[in-house]
Formats: structure tokens, sequence, C-alpha cells
């Protein structure tokens, strides 16, 4: 397939979550009540309406609109009008001395997912409104005047069947007194695009679900992950995105997703854009329905820059914060240039639930057609226990991780797919987003990320629901290798620590200065996090059997040292590959690049260095059959 943008479609890790999702579902779902509908509890719902509203959809047309598209996410439906003012049409099924009952049909000929969109929605106070299907199996609300919003525009989760049931339960006995809000549209996922009458398992096959092993180290990161299901004009699509830190860390509601979800919608298409938090199963395998309950609706554009000629991010700001109950998590950043490692993507591709895609090898820089040159990430995801996870529609404007579990990026596209697991998808740079837009506000990610302008090359992320510490991680010898797994935890949050040697090193032990008998002699170090902060070492030691070549066949000139922005190198060599490796003390790498020599065996060039921080470094410069090392200091 040509484009991602249109394909076709445990420990204990999840305990404490479903615990909270089960306290916070008594309290919120879609910012309501949670109770049942009066109709269903006293068996109001009659099959006579004689308001009842019928509408027709175009299967065909919907059909003939999900033939692949350029720079289109994935359509998941239409918008089917409306446009009646519920008083006008509703029917009083029950009245009481305080309370009446007012109820409304919607149908369809064919089962789809039914949600609605109104406006003019200012409910008064002690009114409820409930929205459940003929068969009474699927429900939502009651929604109250804490639903109401100053825009007026409210939209609803979406729910299996072919006839929907508004219910208003209200104090007053006459349609003249109730509420003036207006039906808009109805949302309309045709049934065939999804699973029985459920959003889950519509994704492939291949497909590696976020609670399996593969998820263990990426526990933090998933809860800011959410499924978008958004409205472009009159069609709705399917995306993902993710909550964002930023340097004043108050939780804030920023999503980050692509542009290209939703890149013609209105404002007013995104005050009823629905994002979806913690839609998974709890363990690895697909068993039974996830919950749709925890939902948001509306969001204000802040920031953006498209594919053309861009690196194709958008940045939201979510008319209210998800409560804490849901367990969110404002995942952090990196917006340093350096090529990432390995990692991850968390994603809902086609809709589905929460999914996991693993690399394991080095991103390479490269260019998406018609973006931003050289403004993208390009990756080839690594099979795994679990599966080969890999991308699909509905995936775009997730974020890729690296190693430290960091943002680096934003899925825009590519042809990854279970039948071809070995293609690449793109990746807008996140450092990209950061500045290299264009100079306005609404073209960066700076203003709303850092507004202060503190310049941190990456920001960990935020928890609501936890006081944090830094687990802090050391290499000995300096330049010796890695390691991966440190930043902010919670007390009693497990971490895990890897540690990487670096050539011509193995691995020997971890140490804990602090603690007396620490020493640990596996590369994979786990502990639980105490209530203060910790720091790691990982020691090294030279394998004593590296060859020391007898006669320098090589001229190596650096220049300056110390460098402040630039750093020129020049090489005389044999003919053939050759690649750059900046590591700083922590065995990170912080630039990398790969060159050929000229056929006189004959390289110079001048590195880009206003991206890498001050410090001492390791340059290690690697030909066929020698590795050279020089020490750098950079002080810009």
């Amino acid at each position: 397939m040509a484009s991602l943008l249109n394909k076709k479609a445990d420990m204990k890790k999840g305990t404490l979550f479903w615990i909270l999702f089960f306290m916070g579902i008594q309290l919120n779902g879609q910012i309501s009540t949670q109770e049942m509908p009066y109709g269903l509890q006293y068996n109001l719902v009659t099959r006579d309406y004689p308001g009842e509203i019928l509408l027709q959809a175009d299967k065909n047309k919907i059909s003939s609109m999900a033939i692949d598209k350029d720079n289109l996410p994935m359509l998941a439906g239409v918008s089917l009008p409306v446009e009646e003012i519920f008083a006008d049409k509703a029917i009083m099924v029950a009245k009481h001395e305080t309370q009446s009952v007012w109820q409304l049909k919607i149908s369809v000929p064919q089962t789809a997912l039914l949600g609605l969109v109104f406006s003019n929605f200012q409910m008064p106070p002690n009114d409820k409104l409930f929205i459940y299907n003929e068969k009474g199996d699927h429900f939502i609300g009651a929604f109250t005047h804490k639903n109401n919003s100053p825009h007026g525009l409210f939209s609803t989760t979406v729910i299996p069947g072919s006839t929907i049931i508004i219910e208003y339960v209200t104090n007053t006995k006459s349609t003249q007194q109730l509420p003036g809000f207006v039906i808009d549209e109805l949302i309309y996922l045709p049934g065939e695009r999804f699973s029985c009458d459920k959003m889950d398992k519509t994704s492939g096959s291949c497909n590696v679900n976020v609670n399996c092993p593969e998820g263990d180290l990426w526990q933090k990161q998933k809860r800011g992950v959410t499924r978008i299901l958004l409205r472009a004009g009159s069609t709705w699509f399917n995306c993902s995105g993710t909550l964002v830190n930023n340097t004043h860390q108050d939780g804030t509601p920023y999503l980050l997703t692509s542009d290209h979800c939703g890149s013609t919608a209105s404002e007013e298409d995104y005050q009823v854009w629905q994002f979806y938090f913690n839609y998974e199963h709890p363990q690895c395998f697909d068993n039974g329905d996830a919950p749709l309950d925890m939902m948001l609706t509306g969001s204000t554009l802040l920031a953006s820059a498209p594919i053309d000629d861009g690196t194709d991010f958008k940045l939201l700001e979510l008319d209210q914060a998800p409560p804490d109950t849901w367990n969110p998590y404002y995942n952090g950043w990196n917006k340093l240039s350096r090529t990432p490692g390995s990692g991850t993507s968390i994603h809902h591709p086609s809709g589905d639930v929460k999914k996991i895609s693993t690399y394991k090898s080095e991103l390479t820089s490269s260019t998406f057609s018609g973006g931003m040159q050289s403004g993208y990430w390009r990756v080839v995801w690594d099979e795994t226990v679990s599966g080969h996870g890999v991308t699909e529609g509905g995936s775009s404007g997730s974020p890729i991780f690296d190693e430290y579990g960091l943002i680096t990026g934003t899925l825009t596209g590519g042809s990854a797919s279970c039948s071809n697991t070995q293609l690449p998808d793109f990746y807008g740079k996140f450092y990209r987003h950061w500045q290299s837009n264009g100079d306005l506000d609404t073209q960066q990610l700076q203003p709303w990320l850092d507004p202060d302008g503190d310049g941190p090359e990456r920001l960990y992320g935020y928890d609501p629901n936890a006081t944090t510490n830094f687990v802090h991680t050391g290499v000995e010898p300096p330049f010796s290798g890695s390691v991966s797994g440190g930043g902010y935890y919670a007390h009693g949050e497990p971490v895990i620590l890897n540690a990487t040697p670096n050539d011509g090193f193995e691995f020997d032990s971890w140490a804990l200065p602090d603690q007396e008998n620490s020493l640990r002699s596996q590369k994979h170090f786990e502990f639980t996090m105490p209530d203060h902060e910790v720091f790691v070492q990982a020691n090294f030691k030279q394998l004593t059997n590296i060859t020391t070549p007898q006669k320098q066949d090589y001229e190596l000139s650096i220049y300056p040292n110390p460098a402040t922005h630039l750093l020129h190198i020049t090489l005389k060599h044999h003919p053939g590959k050759i690649s750059f490796t900046l590591i700083d003390l922590l065995g990170r790498p912080a630039l990398k690049k790969e060159k050929y020599m000229d056929q006189q065996g004959y390289f110079s060039q001048q590195f880009d260095l206003s991206n890498v921080e001050s410090g001492l470094y390791l340059l290690k410069i690697r030909l066929e059959n020698e590795i050279l090392t020089r020490k750098i200091i950079i002080d810009p």
C-alpha cells in the first residue's frame, strides 16, 4: 500500500489502573453520573414514537469515501444531518409530581455505531439527559449542567445499534419549558468497519496489545496516548495522539498529534472532537470489551504545521483535563537532534484498542513525500515475542518514543502492514516541530511547551497522581557504555534499567553508591522506587583481546577543540564507509553521521553542534577495520 495515511484495515502493571478505573467510572465516564436511564429502569421504552426521526445513509457513497486518498487519516464514518430542536419532537412518556420523562427516537436502517452532536446545549441544574439503544444493552449518561460549555456544542460517545433513544428528565411537564438544545447531527460509523458491535479487534492480527510483555517498560507512557475520533466537515476520522508535558509541569491538557488529522477542520469541528483514554485490554490477549467510558470532548487548536514543506504536527488544548481518577500521564519529550537508538510507538491502529510497536535499531533521518527536507524519522519495526507490531490508518498522530521514554516524533505515514512488516513508516521529528516550521507561535511547539524560554533539551513526563523522584544513572569508566530507563518515577513504582556496553567493553556490574553490598551482575536491573532520588551506576570493563594496529595508516585532523558551534574533521584513509558518533559521559549518542570517503580516500566536513549540550564527549570514528577515538570539549 502506498500510504499509511489510508491503510485498511502480566506483571501487576494493570492492577492500579483497573482499581482507579472502577472507582472513576462511578464518578466520571464522559463526565457523567453513570446511572441507568429511567426508561430502562421503569420499562418506559415503547415502539410507537409519533415523532420518530428516520435517517438514510448512502453506504455506497461512504464506501467510496474509504478509498485511499492522499493526506487524509483513516475514514471512520459520516455525519447525518438532523437539525431538529429536541423539544419540538420529543414526547412525554411518564410524569410524576416533581418530574417528567421525555423521549425521542432516531433510527437508521443498518446497524452502526451511533452518536450525537448537539448545539445550544445548556442544561438547567437538576435535569438529566440519557442516550441508549433500543435493546437497552448500551447506554450513556446522565449528562447534566456540568457538561455545559460556553460554545454550547456537545458530542457523545458512540454506541452500537440501528436506533438510539434520547431521554430527558426534567422538573417541568411542558415542552415549552424544555431547554432549546438542537440535535445537529447523528454520528454514523458503519457497522461493517468494526467487529460485531464493538470498536476493538479491527486492526491486523500481527499487532501487539500494549499490555503484552513488550509494554512492560512503557506503562507510564501508554497512559498519555489517546484514540481520537475527529470531525472535519461532515466526515469523521480515526487518529491517535498523546498528552504532552510542558516546563511548568502543571497538567495543562496539551495534546500532540499530526496536522493531517483534521487538517481542514474548523473551529466548530475541534469543539466536538472526541478523545478516548485508557481504551485498551487489561491483559495481553483480546478478551471482552475495552472501556469506552473515559472520553473527553472538545479542543482548541494552538499550533500546527502541514506535511507540505513541513513536519506535520498539531498541538491542541483539550477543553478540560482528564480527571486524575483516569490515571493520565503527560508524556515527556526530547528536542535534541540525536538519532534514537531504540524505542516504541503506542497507537490505535484502525481505531482499535491500544497497541505497541517496537524498533531495536537506530532511526534514520529522512524526508516524507512533499515534507520538510530531512524533517522525518524513518523506522522499520522489529518482531517481538507477542507479534510484529506495525501501524495502520488510525495510528496517524501517535508518538514514537526513544530509548529514554521521551517523545521524539509523530506519525505521518508509511507502508508498514501485517503483510509487509519490513516496509518503513515516517514520523515528523519533534525537534523540527519545535521551531523549524515558521516564526509564529501558531507554527511552533516552543511557545506552548516551554513558555518561559527555559530551553531544556529534554523534559520528562508529569504524573498528576504521584510525587516523583529522579533515577540518575552513570557509567564507569566514562564512555564505556550507556544506561536506559532513568528518569522520574513515583514511590513504589517498578524501575527497570538496561546496560549496553560500547565497542571494546563488556558489562560488569551495577552499583548503588549509597548502599553497601549493592553490586548486581545482570544487564537487566529492576528495583522498586523509594521515596527519594536514586543514583545507579553501571560498571563496564575493557575487553582484553582487543588488538592495536601496528601501523597508523591514516591522517586525522579535528579542530577546533574545544569547539563552539562547529567541529571540522578531515581524514585521509582508504576509500570506504566511515561513521562518526559523539558520545556523552553517560554513554548516550549526541550526534551520529555516516559518510563515505571519496575515491582518493579523503574526507572533510563541518559538523553542526548547535543542538549539542556543552561538556566533555568522546568522538568515535569507525573505519572498515579500525575504531578511532578522541576526546572533544564542547563549550558554546
